[in-house]
């Protein structure tokens, strides 16, 4: 049987909006809001624990159904003060998964992707979408206060978040991790002369892409092995940062391709 919210007093209705609404309590519970079947599908996927799902009076899953989950029928007009796309009708309340960057199996080439401070969770989420579509895995956020699952990041990456390792550190903490484990370090630098067609991506690498107000931190300036830049032409003097990010992920991509 399959229980019914129709009140905005139900707890659970409470509970949820809250979720989806602020980060302090997203940390607290550890628990997120996951929206859209396919995000859910590959939550499953990722061995993500879901807790239970949602969907709308007005819209029916066989494949929801048939999931090993609570699932609860709400109210229309209750889901829209919840989700954003509305067409899908359904979410998911799916707890935080940790990563350990030190039990990770290391190719030779393996390649890191290093967002220091990256500032907007829509930009992130792009990336990590484009990290995906790249054939990558590793992702990490230094020094960023951004939540690695707010609900801006899970929309703009369309479920690639799920597929990925993601960590959080300390500046000077993966820069330890990348030393320890051989890996060159290329950052990007807009004042660097040195175009990232140059660079040679094919072997164990990180790539670090600073925040767009700003340049990488002096750490990283001191410890990369070589700075990069993407030349500009015209009268702009900055790329969006997930623009940036995958101009280099594919000259990566490509790179490998060839070799």
């Amino acid at each position: 049987m399959i229980n019914k919210i129709s009140s905005k007093d139900n707890i659970l209705f409470k509970y949820a909006r809250k979720l989806n609404q602020k980060a302090n309590f997203r940390k607290k519970e550890k628990k997120f809001i996951v929206e859209g079947q396919k995000e859910i599908e590959l939550c499953l996927k990722s061995n993500f624990i879901i807790d239970m799902i949602f969907i709308s009076n007005k819209k029916k899953s066989k494949k929801i159904d048939k999931l090993n989950i609570q699932i609860f029928e709400i109210a229309d007009n209750l889901i829209k003060k919840i989700i954003y796309r509305e067409s899908e009708g359904v979410f998911a309340i799916v707890n935080y998964k940790y990563f350990d960057i030190e039990k990770l199996k290391l190719n030779d080439d393996e390649l890191f992707l290093i967002l220091e401070n990256p500032e907007k969770p829509g930009n992130i989420g792009a990336i990590m979408r484009t990290f995906e579509a790249s054939g990558f895995k590793n992702i990490v956020l230094s020094d960023s206060n951004v939540e690695i699952f707010n609900p801006n990041t899970i929309r703009a990456s369309l479920g690639s978040i799920f597929s990925l390792n993601i960590f959080q550190t300390k500046t000077n903490e993966i820069i330890n991790f990348l030393e320890k484990n051989k890996f060159k370090i290329y950052s990007s630098y807009i004042k660097s002369n040195t175009d990232y067609k140059k660079i040679d991506f094919k072997k164990r690498c990180a790539i670090v892409m600073g925040p767009e107000k700003s340049s990488i931190n002096n750490q990283f300036i001191k410890k990369s092995d070589k700075l990069l830049s993407i030349p500009i032409h015209g009268k702009v003097d900055s790329l969006n940062l997930s623009v940036a990010t995958a101009i280099i992920l594919y000259e990566a991509l490509n790179q490998r391709k060839f070799s």
